[in-house]
């Protein structure tokens, strides 16, 4: 369940709403009641359990499109795509008004026009939510307090003291509504560029688009990585390479030295080395690969674009390594389904790799196995 339902379900609850019908099931439970269950069980990944609860409170309050979207949501984690999006549907049926993640959820199950439709129509109601948030503080409301944070950085630094001029401070984003706002709207403006980047990337005013709606994303969040690697994307298809390359270390930069806990999602950061390798900044790549291969080290994959990277640095022992790694863990993979495309490649690069590796002095063999050594009884060390 997303944040912002799980909030409007729990306001919805303190604020006593009534069913819209008095009539109670064989357990007696009101409306409320199944809500409170429903979350309960979704907190604790009790997925079904939690879908029969929202459901019954549902039978109770027929209208609570709250409850709809959160069926729904529940329904596109276990994959239902279809039925999920019935009940957005219906929930846009009953009250077009109320909440933008139905149509931010809809958006990406439907695809051209009607996902901008969808993401577009999201956009106006965050905004219009933003604007009256912002009215309710009046002049205690000061932009620059509620400007979403940079992620926590794991170098060690002091702690910069704020001072309390009599506004609201939040401990983190996650208590801040409007930072919260922010940066769903930054999402959601983000989810067009990549539609005018993919799916209406030849609209006349495609490129046009892509780049207002990224530049809007960054003024609500300038401190989130997206904007900025969709940028560097669009730039690549200019082939303004420098001019992505730029955009592309900002993003970096931003989570570069975050905690482990705080860096954007795996799959993400992979993507953003697809996109330095491509622009040619392959030692950045490598920095970010061996990030990632330290956090999960059984990715063939993986293992292979590193050892691609190492190769275009003219490293081969280092290449050689990853490609041995990539080669092993495809053939620990192999009963479950061989993956015969990356054999190949892992192949030939390594057959390649192995030649280069020939040519080296036994002085470079052995100044590299040391230094490889090294390197293991570091890393032990701090395990320890």
């Amino acid at each position: 369940m997303s944040k912002p339902n799980k909030a409007k379900l729990q306001q919805q609850q303190k604020k006593g709403k009534k069913s819209t019908t008095t009539t109670t099931t064989k357990k007696e439970l009101t409306s409320e009641e199944y809500i409170q269950q429903g979350e309960k069980y979704a907190s604790e990944y009790h997925f079904d359990k939690a879908l029969s609860s929202f459901e019954n409170a549902l039978e109770l309050d027929s209208t609570n499109t709250l409850v709809m979207d959160t069926i729904g949501e529940i329904l596109l984690e276990n994959g239902d795509i279809e039925k999920a999006k019935t009940y957005f549907l219906k929930s846009i049926k009953t009250d077009p008004e109320d909440s933008p993640s139905k149509y931010m959820n809809l958006g990406q199950l439907v695809g051209g026009d009607d996902a901008l439709n969808c993401y577009r129509k999201g956009i106006e109601i965050m905004e219009r939510e933003l604007k009256q948030l912002i009215k309710e503080q009046g002049s205690k409301y000061n932009d620059l307090q509620h400007i979403p944070r940079p992620l926590k950085s794991s170098i060690a630094h002091s702690e910069e003291e704020e001072e309390d001029n009599g506004d609201i401070i939040y401990e983190s984003d996650e208590d801040d509504p409007i930072i919260i706002l922010k940066q769903q709207l930054c999402s959601a403006l983000c989810s067009i560029s990549e539609l005018y980047l993919t799916d209406q990337c030849f609209d006349d005013d495609a490129e046009d688009q892509c780049e207002t709606n990224l530049k809007r994303a960054i003024g609500y969040s300038p401190n989130s990585p997206e904007p900025y690697s969709l940028m560097a994307s669009m730039k690549i298809s200019q082939v303004k390479n420098q001019e992505a390359i730029e955009y592309l270390n900002k993003s970096y930069q931003l989570w570069e030295h975050s905690d482990i806990d705080d860096r954007p999602e795996f799959d993400y950061r992979f993507n953003i080395s697809l996109l330095f390798i491509e622009l040619k900044e392959n030692r950045t790549a490598v920095d970010i690969l061996e990030q990632l291969v330290n956090e999960q080290d059984n990715i063939a994959e993986l293992w292979y674009t590193l050892g691609v990277v190492y190769n275009n640095l003219n490293e081969p022992l280092s290449a050689q390594q990853c490609l041995l790694t990539s080669k092993e863990l495809l053939k620990i993979a192999a009963p479950q389904g061989r993956d015969e495309e990356l054999e190949q490649l892992t192949n030939t690069l390594l057959k390649k790799v192995e030649i280069d590796v020939s040519k080296l002095s036994p002085e470079e063999i052995e100044a590299f196995n040391n230094e490889s050594e090294e390197e293991e009884i570091e890393g032990e060390e701090m395990d320890e």
